[in-house]
């Protein structure tokens, strides 16, 4: 094994010297070797160095409701609003309930001045 120097190391380096190329399977841990898979070893040893300790959670929607929303919100026809709530992971009722809330508090505002 190669003599490491511990001033100027990162995981990079560590996963060189302990050899790991061509024995991922065998060296990293279940979630590491899943991202491996994935993403490669650049993008898994990144995610390890950001987010190592952390648990990470992923949202079954990728894309906040109120992105939909303003993307929804310019399209008169409801059926056209509801295709983009769909293709966002949303119901239409849940998109039309966020737009009627906000056209709410946007009539109150106008309502105080």
């Amino acid at each position: 094994m190669t003599k490491i120097d511990f001033d100027n190391i990162n995981d990079a380096i560590v996963y060189d010297i302990f050899q790991v190329e061509g024995n991922e399977g065998e060296a990293l841990n279940d979630i590491y070797l899943e991202l491996f898979e994935l993403l490669g070893r650049d993008a898994m040893l990144k995610i390890y160095t950001h987010f190592y300790g952390d648990k990470i959670d992923c949202p079954m929607r990728l894309y906040r409701p109120e992105f939909i929303a303003d993307l929804a919100k310019t399209e008169t026809d409801r059926r056209e609003r509801a295709k983009i709530a769909r293709a966002g992971g949303y119901s239409a009722r849940v998109i039309e309930n966020l737009l009627n809330k906000r056209r709410k508090e946007n009539e109150g505002v106008g309502e105080t001045e």
